[in-house]
C-alpha cells in the first residue's frame, strides 16, 4: 500500500493531534496487509474490520479508504463501496484509485434500466479524474468511453478509445465502441475500418458483422455491405439476423430472387417467429404479387395471436396483410384486418385513414364517414384525414363543400406540396382544370424542387384534354430525372390512348418497366401500346400479367377484352368485360362494355 507505506513517519517523528504515532501508523499497515490476505481466502468479513481497524489507527490515509471501497465494489456492496471512497476523497481529493472504485460504481449503476443521469454524470466526473493518474488502466478507459458513447459525447471517446487502442489493439470492445462513436458523428467509413478490424479480430462475432454491414451501406458501399452479409450467413448459416439484414439488402438492392430465398431461409430458421413472414411480405410486395402476401402473412398473424406478441408488432402485420387484401379488391377482408389492427393500437393515425379510405373505396360512405370523425376528434387538422373527408363528400354528390374542406385544409397546411396536389385533383375531376392549373401552378413556384406538382399538373392537363400542355409537362418532368417511372408511363400511356407517335410510347413505356418490372399499370400501358400498334401477339403477355394483378380494374380489364375479342376469342373476350363490369368502374362506360358483351355474344358458336 504505496500511501500507508509513504505517510509513515520517521522514527524520531513526534505524535501530534493530526499525526497518529508511529507506532499506530505501524499498526495501521499491519492491520491493511491483514485486510488483503484474509481477503484472499474468502474472509470478507475479517478484511473489512482489518481495514476499518486500520483506518482508526491512521485516520488520515486515503488509501486504506480507496482499498475498502475497491473490497465492497469488488463484492457488489455499491452503497459501502461509495460511502468508503468518499471518505477517500475527503481525505485525498485526488485520489486516484478512489475516484476509479467511484466511478466504475456509479458506471454500473447507470447501465441498469431506469439509472438516473446523475449516476452517469458522476461515473464520467470519477473515472476522468482517475484517468489523469491511471493511463494505462484499460478498463477504466473502456468503461469511461461506454459512458461517452452512452451521453453521445462522441469526440471525447474517439479520443480515449484510440488512446486504449494504441496500447491494447487488439481490445474488440473498444473497436466496437469507436464505430459506434465514429457512427454518431456520421464518419461511416472510419465506423467501418472499425468494425472490420473487429471482425478481423473476432471473425465469429456475428454482430460486429452485422454493424460492418450497416456502417457500408451508409457509407455508400451496398455491394461491400451484401458480401459482409453474404459470408456472415455462410459462417453462421443459423444467424436469423443475418438473414433478416441480407433480405432486406437484396431487397434494396432489387435482387428479388434472392431477397426472397434469403425471407424463406429466415423463416425455416425462426419458424415460430415473425421477421420472417414480414419480410417475405415485403419482397413480394414490391413485386405486386398480393396473393403471396397474404398467403405469407396470414399464418404469422395465427401465430402472434396465439402468443405473447405485442400488439404494435401484430397490428404492423395486420396493415401489411390488409394492403394485400385492399390490391386483390378484397375489401370486406381489408376492412376487418384493419378493424382489428386498431382494436389492437386504438389511436394510430395511419391505421385510421387507411381504414376510411378503404370504406371509401367499398363505396361505405357512411362507415368512412365515422372513421374520420373519430380520427379527428383526436387528430384535428390532420391533411390526410381531410383529403378523405372531401373524397366521402364529393362522392356523396356534395361537391361545394369537398371543395371547401380543401380550400380550409390548404390555408391551414399551405407548407406542404400535398395539401396543394389535393386541392387541384379534387378542381380537376370537377371540370375546374383552370383552377387546379393555377393552385399547382403556384405551388410549383413555391417548391421549384418538388417534382409531384409537375407530374400532377401534367395529368390536370390531359384530364382536360390539353394534350400539348399535358406533353409540356411530364417533358420538363422527364428533363429534370430521366428516370421517374411513373412519368415515363403516363407520358407512353397518353400517346397510346391517341394512337400517337406509338413507336415513342412503347419506348417511354418499356423505360418505366425497367425501373418497376411488376407493375401492373405499366404492364397494361405497354400490352394497350402494343394492341394500338397492332402487334396482337405482343400485347398479350403484359395484358394477362395486368390482368392477374389488377383483377378489379375495369379498365385493365375493358383492354384485356378487347385484344381477345380482336383475336376472335369471343369467349374469353366476355369473361375479361364481365371482370370490367364487376370492377371498380373507374374509367370506363359500363353501357358501352355492356354492347360489347352483347355483341360477342352474338357472335358466339350455336
Amino acid at each position: 500500500m504505496a500511501g500507508v507505506l509513504t505517510s509513515v513517519a520517521p522514527v524520531h517523528a513526534q505524535p501530534t493531534a493530526r499525526q497518529p504515532r508511529f507506532e499506530d501508523r505501524a499498526a495501521a499497515y499491519h492491520a491493511f496487509v491483514l485486510g488483503r490476505s484474509l481477503e484472499g481466502v474468502g474472509d470478507i468479513d475479517g478484511a473489512v474490520a482489518a481495514y476499518e481497524r486500520a483506518a482508526a489507527l491512521d485516520p488520515a490515509a486515503s488509501d486504506i479508504w480507496a482499498e475498502l471501497a475497491a473490497l465492497y465494489a469488488r463484492r457488489n456492496r455499491p452503497d459501502e463501496a461509495i460511502a468508503a471512497g468518499n471518505a477517500a476523497l475527503e481525505r485525498d481529493p485526488d485520489n486516484a484509485e478512489a475516484h476509479r472504485t467511484l466511478g466504475l460504481v456509479y458506471a454500473a449503476r447507470a447501465g441498469a434500466r431506469g439509472a438516473a443521469q446523475d449516476d452517469v454524470d458522476r461515473a464520467v466526473e470519477h473515472l476522468e479524474r482517475a484517468r489523469v493518474q491511471l493511463t494505462a488502466d484499460a478498463g477504466l478507459s473502456l468503461t469511461l468511453g461506454r459512458l461517452y458513447v452512452t451521453t453521445r459525447e462522441s469526440a471525447d471517446a474517439i479520443e480515449v478509445l484510440n488512446a486504449l487502442l494504441d496500447v491494447e489493439p487488439r481490445f474488440t470492445e473498444a473497436l466496437g465502441l469507436l464505430a459506434r462513436a465514429h457512427e454518431m458523428q456520421g464518419e461511416w467509413g472510419e465506423a467501418a475500418a472499425a468494425y472490420e478490424r473487429a471482425v478481423t479480430l473476432g471473425p465469429r462475432r456475428t454482430r460486429y458483422r452485422r454493424q460492418l454491414a450497416n456502417a457500408l451501406l451508409n457509407a455508400g458501399e451496398p455491394e461491400r455491405a451484401l458480401e459482409v452479409l453474404r459470408e456472415l450467413v455462410r459462417v453462421r448459416p443459423d444467424d436469423a439476423g443475418g438473414w433478416y439484414l441480407l433480405s432486406d439488402l437484396e431487397l434494396e438492392l432489387e435482387n428479388y430472387d434472392e431477397a426472397e430465398a434469403a425471407a424463406q431461409r429466415l423463416i425455416a430458421v425462426e419458424p415460430d417467429g415473425l421477421r420472417g413472414a414480414y419480410m417475405l411480405s415485403r419482397v413480394l410486395g414490391v413485386q405486386r404479387e398480393y396473393q403471396g402476401m397474404v398467403d405469407a402473412l396470414e399464418p404469422a398473424v395465427r401465430r402472434a395471436r396465439a402468443s405473447e406478441v405485442p400488439p404494435g408488432q401484430i397490428a404492423s402485420l395486420l396493415q401489411r396483410l390488409s394492403v394485400a387484401h385492399r390490391q386483390l379488391g378484397d375489401h370486406d377482408a381489408a376492412i376487418d384486418t384493419l378493424r382489428e389492427a386498431l382494436d389492437l393500437t386504438p389511436s394510430n393515425l395511419r391505421l385510421q385513414a387507411q381504414l376510411a379510405q378503404v370504406y371509401l373505396d367499398a363505396g361505405r360512405l357512411d362507415e368512412a364517414v365515422a372513421v374520420v370523425s373519430r380520427a379527428q376528434q383526436e387528430h384535428p387538422g390532420d391533411l390526410a384525414l381531410l383529403r378523405i373527408e372531401a373524397q366521402t363528400l364529393s362522392a356523396r354528390g356534395e361537391v361545394g363543400d369537398a371543395v371547401a374542406v380543401l380550400e380550409r385544409a390548404l390555408s391551414q397546411h399551405e407548407d406542404q406540396p400535398g395539401a396543394h396536389v389535393a386541392l387541384a385533383d379534387m378542381y380537376s375531376k370537377h371540370d375546374r382544370v383552370d383552377d387546379a392549373v393555377r393552385v399547382l401552378e403556384a405551388a410549383e413556384a413555391r417548391f421549384p424542387d418538388n417534382m409531384t406538382l409537375v407530374f400532377q399538373l401534367g395529368a390536370v392537363f390531359e384530364r382536360g384534354q390539353r394534350y400539348r400542355e399535358a406533353e409540356g409537362a411530364f417533358r420538363r418532368a422527364l428533363d429534370r430525372d430521366p428516370e421517374d417511372a411513373a412519368t415515363l408511363n403516363y407520358l407512353g400511356y397518353m400517346l397510346a390512348e391517341r394512337g400517337e407517335r406509338l413507336d415513342e410510347s412503347v419506348d417511354l413505356i418499356q423505360r418505366a418497366l425497367v425501373l418497376d418490372p411488376n407493375n401492373g399499370s405499366y404492364l397494361d400501358s405497354l400490352g394497350w401500346a402494343y394492341f394500338k400498334q397492332n402487334r396482337l401477339e405482343l400485347a398479350e403477355p403484359p395484358l394477362r400479367r395486368a390482368s392477374d394483378q389488377l383483377r378489379h380494374n375495369s379498365v385493365v380489364q375493358d383492354h384485356l377484352g378487347d385484344l381477345l375479342f380482336r383475336l376472335e376469342r369471343y369467349a374469353e373476350a366476355i369473361s375479361a368485360w364481365e371482370g370490367a363490369l364487376a370492377g371498380d368502374g373507374d374509367g370506363v362506360d359500363l353501357s358501352v362494355i355492356e354492347s360489347k358483351v352483347r355483341d360477342s355474344k352474338a357472335r358466339l358458336p350455336r
